[in-house]
């Protein structure tokens, strides 16, 4: 197993944490447990890191960047980032197969 895949793997387990908390989410009603976006994870771990990254972005490089392209990915669930990447990960982590 290469470690190409063993990271397809772990993140393939993420995305299914994720799908499984959103779902308990959906079912039982709580408070203030809105959907688990990449915005909300990335604010969770380090709201003043995405302030850096979304001044250098749109104050040094062209904003559209920031408009179209990431700010797109922050409201996307958790669970389907994880999982494309994951999946990714999974079928491009492939041994090669060698010729006899």
């Amino acid at each position: 197993m290469t470690v190409r895949r063993i990271i397809g793997m772990v993140m393939l387990a993420a995305a299914l944490m994720f799908g499984a908390a959103e779902f308990w989410f959906s079912v039982i009603n709580s408070y203030d447990a809105g959907a688990i976006t990449l915005g909300r994870l990335w604010v969770t771990v380090s709201a003043r890191s995405l302030n850096i990254v979304q001044s250098l972005i749109t104050d040094h490089l062209w904003s559209p960047i920031w408009n179209v392209g990431i700010s797109p990915l922050l409201v996307a669930p958790a669970w389907s980032f994880f999982g494309a990447l994951g999946v990714l990960f999974f079928i491009f982590g492939r041994p090669k197969v060698v010729e006899r």
